[in-house]
């Protein structure tokens, strides 16, 4: 079933998303980073939505808070790494709606506080570092601290990392809308749109958006987590429960996530990633992160034409700034 782009438009609207932010977010092409890697790639700038310094989870709080307000929560709780940007943007809007933020993190207790870590708690957040990196064990211990909320009255509102849930995912429907009117304005038809991909949110809605608007676009998540075979499989899932949210009956999208660009381990970074945050910083000025959109990078770099198509490549930049400046990275960002 595919639905005219104003009629999904009024499906989201319906949901009564909260308004955060500067959108629509940039779309334009880069020039000399084109040159330099003979491909025309054309970046969406969601690192400058603003809010809490920008990135792609603003979108899905957007969401995910009204869905909180609707059920009376005064308390937003969810999980990251050290570094998560969707910590810092869950605490930056809980900051707006005057709610209380207690963020379960990984990394080690007493980690210094910087980058993304320093502004969790200059937002106000309350954060829990358990000393693990074992995301259920994370997300156990954010239960546990949400069953604590309750115990003190509190009506607490928890999210899994990354806010990858069916009513997070509606945030990229409304994202992709926002990028097909932006490249009808341009004139530009892309071959291939391309982000990094991790807990499977943003590329579920990209992929659902595309399809209900009979769109003929390859979407392809890079990779930079979990193996592809379990992250396509988690997509589907989040797919599969989001369509009836809009009306429409569950189907089975056809989903690619890229393998080949994580290195050793999440959040880590990879040679290959940190010779794109340079290329772009150093043609372009606009700074990636080292261990997330940056994967993505070196991918729209060195990725085959038969998977990316010969037209334009559309880059989201999904944000992530702060995590650069954590000394854990600092030495790293040198050649």
């Amino acid at each position: 079933m595919l639905m005219t782009p104003s009629g999904l438009q009024e499906a989201l609207a319906a949901r009564h998303p909260r308004t955060y932010g500067i959108l629509p977010t940039p779309l334009h092409r880069l020039d000399r980073f084109s040159g330099a890697v003979g491909r025309e790639v054309w970046i969406k700038r969601d690192d400058m939505i603003s809010v809490g310094l920008g990135g792609n989870k603003i979108r899905k709080l957007r969401y995910l808070v009204a869905d909180a307000l609707s059920h009376g929560a005064d308390h937003l709780v969810s999980v990251g790494a050290e570094q998560s940007n969707h910590a810092r943007c869950v605490a930056a809007t809980a900051a707006i709606e005057g709610m209380g933020c207690d963020l379960v993190l990984g990394g080690e207790v007493g980690a210094a506080r910087s980058g993304n870590l320093l502004l969790d708690h200059l937002m106000g957040a309350i954060v829990h570092m358990p000393g693990t990196d074992d995301w259920q064990q994370l997300e156990h211990a954010s239960h546990v601290v949400a069953q604590g909320l309750r115990e003190a009255g509190k009506r607490p509102y928890v999210m899994p990392i990354g806010g990858s849930t069916p009513i997070g995912a509606l945030g990229f429907i409304d994202g992709y809308l926002e990028l097909r009117n932006q490249l009808g304005v341009v004139g530009v038809s892309p071959s291939s749109i391309v982000h990094a991909t991790s807990s499977g949110g943003t590329q579920a809605g990209l992929a659902m958006g595309i399809h209900l608007c009979g769109d003929d676009i390859r979407l392809l998540g890079i990779g930079v987590a979990k193996t592809s075979s379990e992250l396509r499989d988690e997509i589907v899932a989040i797919v599969d429960e989001t369509l009836p949210l809009l009306g429409v009956a569950s189907q089975t999208l056809d989903v690619t996530v890229v393998p080949g660009f994580v290195g050793r381990a999440y959040a880590e970074p990879t040679a290959g990633s940190l010779a794109a945050l340079r290329l772009l910083l150093r043609t372009e000025g606009i700074l990636v992160d080292p261990v997330y959109t940056a994967k993505a990078l070196d991918a729209v770099m060195h990725g085959p034409d038969d998977l990316f198509g010969s037209g334009p490549v559309v880059f989201w930049h999904t944000g992530g700034m702060p995590a650069v400046f954590s000394p854990h990275y600092a030495d790293m960002l040198f050649d």
